[in-house]
């Protein structure tokens, strides 16, 4: 499912991709976002509201960290980090698997009251979900979420938003 205009909606697409989290097991299958997808996100997209936000993340920081070692990722789900964001206005956010969860919370946080789409790698679908569902409904139309490959990434990149994307901050050793 994705997230769209403040509620939950069946992907126009019904291209499917196999979910495995890193340790090879089979965890289900994820329903890939295509152009429509994207566009209907756009549009369902509007200035949405931040608070409340950090109270619905902090709830669902337990089964958030669960989640994620579920999936496969080292990440203990800390608290939200507050983000600097470029710009005005909706843009898109693309995350990698190993992106913290504190820290994509608060980059969702922040982001709300402008509009913000959201396409997790496919890896950490299951707590993309889970964190949209706590954040989503308080944010309005602020947040949108499509789940999807490279294919999806690329649709929303072409929507014509700032992007906006988050990984693991690399190691620095000493």
């Amino acid at each position: 499912m994705h997230f769209v205009a403040g509620r939950w909606t069946a992907p126009l697409s019904s291209r499917l991709l196999e979910v495995r989290p890193l340790d090879g097991a089979r965890m289900g299958r994820l329903a890939c976002g295509d152009a429509r997808d994207a566009q209907r996100a756009v549009a369902g997209l509007g200035p949405g509201r931040s608070e409340g936000l950090a109270g619905a993340y902090e709830a669902q920081r337990p089964r958030l960290a669960a989640l994620r070692a579920l999936e496969g990722f080292d990440d203990p789900a800390g608290p939200p980090v507050a983000a600097d964001l470029p710009g005005q206005g909706p843009l898109v956010l693309l995350t990698a698997g190993d992106a913290p969860v504190g820290r994509l919370a608060g980059l969702l946080i922040a982001a709300a009251p402008r509009g913000v789409l959201w396409k997790p790698a496919p890896a950490a679908a299951a707590s993309a979900h889970l964190l949209v569902a706590a954040l989503g409904p308080a944010a309005g139309r602020g947040i949108a979420l499509v789940q999807g490959d490279h294919a999806t990434g690329a649709a929303l990149m072409a929507a014509g938003l700032p992007v906006v994307t988050l990984t693991r901050a690399p190691h620095r050793p000493g």
